[in-house]
Order: C-alpha cells, then sequence, then structure tokens
C-alpha cells in the first residue's frame, strides 16, 4: 500500500514538473519571439510612414509644379496684354503700364479662403469649386518683380564680339573712353565700393576684414571666368588664382547666382553685398518702379543722401504713391521736382548706359515665383526665374548699305521733278519717322524659365 502512494505520489510528482518544464519552454519561447514581433511591427509600421511620406512628396511636387503653371500662365497674359499696349497708342491713354502688374503681382492661395465679408452666393461658388477640384494639399503662389538688377553676364567678353568690335573700332574709337564709365564692370566696381565703405561704418568685423581691399581683381576674376577663352589680354592673376583652388574656369555665361559663391577669391560676404543690384539673368530694362537707393548712386554718381530721401518719400508717399510709367516721369522728377541735374545731363547719362547694355523703362521683364506646397506632413518649396524676353528686331543697317540707299535716293530725286521731290521727300520724312516709331517699340516673347531651385 505505501508503495502504491509513492508511486502516485512520484507520478504526480513528475507531471508536474513536467508541467513546468513546458510552461517555461512556452514563456522562454515568447520572450524570444516577442521582440521580434514587436520589431517586424515597428519595421512594418516605419515602411508605411515612408511610402506614405514618398506619397505626400510626390504629391506635393505636383502641386507645386501645377503652383508653377498657373503663375506661368499669368505671366503670359501679362506678356498679351503689354504687346497690346505697344501695338495700340489710343489704348496707351486709357490703361497705364502700372494697371497691367495687376495679372501677375498678387499672392494666390489654394484652397481658396471664405471670409466673413463674402455673401452667401460667394461662399457657396467657393466650397464648390474647392470640393471639385482634385489637388491635393496646400499652395502658395507668390510672383515678385526682380527686374531692378543689372546682368553680370554683360561682363563676359566674346570672341565674336571682339571681331565685331574691331570692323567698328574707328567709328567709336573717340567715344570708347567715355563709355567706359558707364559699362557694366564699372558699375559692379563702384557698387563693391560703396557697399563696403557703408557697411563698414555699421560692422566693425567686417571692417577689419574688407576695408579697403583690392575690387579690381575680383572684377577680372569673375570677367575672365565667363569670358571665352582667349578673349582677354591680360589674365595672369585671374588665371592662377583658379590654378591655386585647382578650380575649372567655365568660359560660359553664369546660369545660377550660386556660381559667384565658386569664384576662388571671392569671400561669400561680398557676393551677399552685390546680390540685391546683380543677377545672373537679364532682364530687358531695369524696372524705375523697383530702383533702390545703390542704383541711384550708379545711375547718379553725384547725388546726396539728402536727394536720395526726398526722392523716396516722394516715390513712397503712403496717401499718394508714384508710378513711373515711361523715363519721362523720371527725368520729370530728377529735372523738374527734385533739381539733381539738368535734362541734358541727364539724357546723357541714360544714352550712356544703353550703349553699354544698360536700359531703363518702366516695366518689369524678370521675375522670381516662390511655390510652396504642402500635402499632410510633405512640403515641397519651389524657386523659378522667369524671364519674358525681347521679340528680335530687324538688322541695322551698315554705313556702305546707308550710303547706297542714299546714292539711290538721290539719283531717283534727280530723275523726278521738283513736285515729286518735295512729295517723295515729305513721304521718305514721314516713313522714316514711323519707322523710328515701330523702332522704339518693345514687344515680348512668352515666358520662360532660365532656373528652377528646389528646396
Amino acid at each position: 500500500m505505501k508503495q502504491g502512494k509513492r508511486m502516485k505520489v512520484s507520478n504526480l510528482l513528475l507531471k508536474n514538473t513536467r508541467g513546468s518544464v513546458a510552461i517555461m519552454m512556452v514563456m522562454s519561447a515568447l520572450t524570444l519571439v516577442t521582440p521580434i514581433m514587436l520589431f517586424f511591427t515597428m519595421d512594418i509600421t516605419l515602411n508605411k510612414l515612408k511610402v506614405y511620406n514618398i506619397e505626400d512628396r510626390s504629391k506635393a511636387k505636383l502641386t507645386a509644379e501645377s503652383g508653377l503653371k498657373f503663375a506661368m500662365a499669368r505671366l503670359k497674359l501679362y506678356k498679351e496684354a503689354y504687346n497690346f499696349l505697344q501695338n495700340n497708342k489710343n489704348a496707351q491713354d486709357i490703361v497705364k503700364p502700372e494697371t497691367l502688374d495687376m495679372l501677375w503681382n498678387f499672392p494666390f492661395v489654394y484652397p481658396l479662403p471664405v471670409t466673413e465679408k463674402m455673401n452667401n452666393t460667394q461662399k457657396e461658388a467657393l466650397a464648390d469649386f474647392n470640393e471639385n477640384t482634385t489637388l491635393d494639399g496646400q499652395m502658395q503662389v507668390t510672383i515678385n518683380n526682380i527686374s531692378n538688377k543689372i546682368n553680370l553676364n554683360l561682363l563676359r567678353i566674346s570672341l565674336m564680339k571682339l571681331a565685331s568690335d574691331s570692323s567698328s573700332e574707328s567709328e567709336n574709337n573717340n567715344d570708347s573712353e567715355q563709355d567706359n564709365q558707364y559699362d557694366v564692370e564699372t558699375q559692379l566696381f563702384k557698387n563693391i565700393q560703396q557697399q563696403i565703405e557703408s557697411k563698414s561704418l555699421e560692422d566693425d568685423y567686417f571692417n577689419s576684414q574688407y576695408y579697403g581691399m583690392e575690387i579690381t581683381p575680383l572684377v577680372n576674376e569673375m570677367k575672365y571666368f565667363i569670358s571665352d577663352t582667349n578673349s582677354m589680354e591680360d589674365t595672369t592673376g585671374s588665371e592662377m588664382a583658379f590654378v591655386d583652388k585647382d578650380i575649372t574656369p567655365k568660359h560660359a555665361p553664369f546660369t545660377s547666382m550660386s556660381e559667384v559663391y565658386g569664384l576662388p577669391s571671392w569671400p561669400d560676404d561680398i557676393t551677399e553685398l552685390i546680390k540685391n543690384e546683380f543677377t545672373v539673368h537679364g532682364a530687358i530694362m531695369i524696372d524705375l518702379n523697383k530702383i533702390t537707393d545703390n542704383l541711384l548712386r550708379l545711375i547718379i554718381p553725384d547725388i546726396t543722401p539728402e536727394d536720395i530721401t526726398a526722392f523716396f518719400e516722394y516715390k513712397n508717399d503712403p496717401e499718394d504713391p508714384k508710378h513711373f510709367n515711361n523715363v519721362d516721369d523720371f527725368k520729370n522728377y530728377i529735372v523738374s521736382i527734385g533739381n539733381i541735374m539738368t535734362e541734358q545731363d541727364f539724357q546723357k547719362q541714360i544714352d550712356n548706359f544703353k550703349k553699354n547694355g544698360i536700359e531703363f523703362g518702366p516695366s518689369p521683364t524678370l521675375f522670381k515665383i516662390v511655390i510652396n506646397a504642402q500635402v499632410q506632413r510633405a512640403s515641397y518649396n519651389l524657386t523659378a526665374y522667369v524671364t519674358l524676353p525681347a521679340q528680335p528686331k530687324p538688322r541695322a543697317k551698315t554705313k556702305t548699305q546707308e550710303n547706297e540707299n542714299q546714292t539711290n535716293t538721290t539719283n531717283t530725286q534727280t530723275a523726278n521733278t521738283e513736285e515729286n521731290q518735295n512729295s517723295n521727300t515729305e513721304e521718305n520724312e514721314t516713313s522714316s519717322s514711323d519707322k523710328d516709331k515701330k523702332e522704339q517699340k518693345t514687344l515680348l516673347l512668352d515666358p520662360r524659365i532660365v532656373e528652377i531651385v528646389i528646396q
């Protein structure tokens, strides 16, 4: 009996031991498997988030590109309206150039905001538009006028230009020295000099680093970087600057302002100084309505700080802001209201700048489009630089062709009667004046994207 009881107790203990071992094994297995399961769960969750982020980023990109197309459409409308005014004198008396700016200068936000000032009809229309639009996320589009900057690529010397200049050197020899003070090279030198002197008065560290620095080597280096090979006479210093830093000169025009930061001897602080007055994208004309104080000093070297202050107080008067609809409006202030210089001197300045490729006018032709698109957690920032090129004009006749035309005209007039001579003279004068007026018109081509920056 005792042995039987012992056997039962032993079997019971054995069963309990086996059960405990099984439980321990199961618990150990769960302990090992649980982190693995958690790892795979976390990995799957992270991959899902990555996929969602990639999807949202792609949607944000498409939204930003839609905003860019919308901005380009607005600039194309502006171009059509501008050309219409240029071709219709009657319309010019009714619509001023400043009115055309309304086609592009107001920001666009999507979804379109509903304000309390709107009536029920407007609110319902906007709600219906937002509901039926398949555009994802949010978007803000801003178009900025940056036509108040001088194109640095005008520094470039090309072999073709040298060949063209050498053929007409004898004709322009008398004015070459006088015109040099109006070219881009001189304007860049003056601007850097003025800005260094101005900032040195405000910043002691900047003053210790840059005051009195040699500016000519910097300008020559930039000029060498974008000019054709063997187009510059003395390149020893500029060439060695690139050799020392193991940088290969581009020998082609700038395509982005970021390239200026890569010039071997140019400090970033100096590049930052010129960003507001210079660009690498050419505008047809420098917009007088966006003129800066530094640019005003370049146009009128003898202008005083008091004259500059008075100019901007006149132009930006809160109660009566002024808009220059043509160069004559700007001239009217400089000559008649501000009494800064005579009309003859003003016209001479403008003509000399024009000879060197720098023209002034009332209309913007260079724009910076800034687009911010956001879809869920993803954002996409796109900046595009857009230019409105001018339609090509007929080539000017050479002096030989003009002499031949004058000879033919003289022979024809000699053969005609005196009455016909007078009639032909009046017709020729009328046609020549009409031709001059046509040549003065500047028509624009469709907007073109010249640079895109993505952030």
